[in-house]
């Protein structure tokens, strides 16, 4: 690295550290889950599960994904047999996105899996730092929601 950049040791510290924690995580989900979990496919297994249906839009705006990276994202969902579509009775032209019994089975394994990971992170912190560290995370996304100009890489 050139000498002439100086980098704030804090947010290099936090660098490093976030990148260990995402970089566990995934391990973890990867040795034990049947299929590749993006954060594309668990956003939307997570609210397909929270609502007993939606349709394509509706997911794109709840997750905030484009309705292209939706569509492809169902595509292979549908594929691995975790969701189903289908047509609306009244409408033909509406078509409801909903988990299989297989895709409601993953994503309450994955919420359990979770809960027990973020359970033995979090294990080191008292109560007290818990929500703090919420507080700070909940700050965070807030921004990040905010920002016209989304952090690159």
């Amino acid at each position: 690295m050139s000498s002439d950049i100086q980098l704030d040791p804090h947010i290099e510290k936090m660098d490093r550290v976030s990148e260990n924690i995402v970089h566990f995580l995934s391990k973890q989900n990867e040795e034990e889950l049947p299929f590749k979990p993006t954060s594309t496919k668990l956003i939307l297994l997570r609210t397909l599960s929270e609502k007993e249906k939606c349709t394509v839009n509706e997911l794109s705006a709840r997750t905030g994904l484009t309705s292209g990276a939706t569509t492809l994202a169902l595509n292979r969902l549908d594929r691995e047999g975790l969701i189903q579509r289908i047509r609306d009775s009244s409408d033909r032209r509406v078509v409801w996105v909903k988990l299989t019994e297989c895709g409601q089975a993953l994503v309450k394994n994955i919420l359990l899996r979770r809960q027990e990971m973020w359970g033995q992170i979090l294990k080191v912190l008292t109560q007290q730092e818990k929500e703090i560290f919420i507080q700070l995370m909940d700050k965070i996304h807030d921004e990040l929601k905010q920002s016209t100009h989304p952090p690159s890489f």
